[in-house]
């Protein structure tokens, strides 16, 4: 019951903060672009979050779809947050200041993706998932990834990201780049399934001790 309420507390923190984020974009830019991928895996949680909430204040039970979802939006917030870490702070000479700290950047390339990592490993309602559902959690990488290429390519989108200018650099370096981001992304759906696993099994085998000792201080 604690650890759901926490869940709660946070979600509901995720929303906040998503939302902020968004209004900043709005005011600074006139329009959210949804051709960068830190907006679109921001709305994913937004989104996420929202439903989850209502899950858990109505006291019923995660559906599938939606701890699948939890898991993608998770993986797209992790990326967010590594990707401007250890690739494009690099390329804004180390500009960490104005990367993860300033306006709208704050809530969608720090905050945000730090919630939403704690809280899907160690407070959401979550079964481990399988090889088949890890893979699966790839699929709006790969579509971002997909557009984004055919967009720059006839031209229609430029970047946004500089690894994404396919006219500036080689078609080699575009598909390293492409190989790269997803295996990145691949590893870090391996790394959060692993530490929401163990999480789980350390959790179940607390609450079997607890229960256990409960069933013995009652036969004494």
């Amino acid at each position: 019951m604690k650890k759901r309420k926490i869940s709660l507390f946070l979600n509901i923190l995720i929303i906040i903060f998503e939302i902020i984020g968004l209004i900043i974009t709005y005011k600074k830019n006139g329009r959210v672009g949804i051709e960068y991928y830190t907006e679109d895996s921001n709305i994913i949680a937004l989104l996420t979050s929202s439903i989850f909430v209502l899950f858990l204040l109505t006291n019923k039970k995660i559906p599938k779809f939606l701890k699948q979802l939890k898991y993608i939006s998770t993986i797209c917030l992790s990326v967010t947050l590594l990707v401007v870490i250890f690739i494009l702070a690099p390329m804004y000479n180390f500009n960490y200041n104005f990367l993860l700290f300033k306006n709208e950047l704050l809530y969608h390339h720090l905050l945000c993706p730090i919630l939403s990592i704690i809280t899907f490993i160690f407070f959401d309602e979550i079964e481990t998932y399988n090889l088949k559902e890890n893979i699966f959690s790839l699929s709006f990488t790969i579509i971002y990834a997909i557009v984004l290429i055919i967009l720059n390519i006839v031209k229609i989108v430029d970047g946004p990201y500089p690894f994404l200018q396919i006219y500036n650099q080689s078609i080699i370096m575009s598909i390293v780049w492409a190989i790269t981001i997803l295996v990145i992304t691949y590893i870090i759906a391996l790394i959060l399934r692993k530490l929401q696993y163990r999480n789980n099994k350390r959790r179940n085998k607390i609450e079997r001790r607890t229960y256990e000792q409960k069933y013995e201080d009652a036969k004494i």
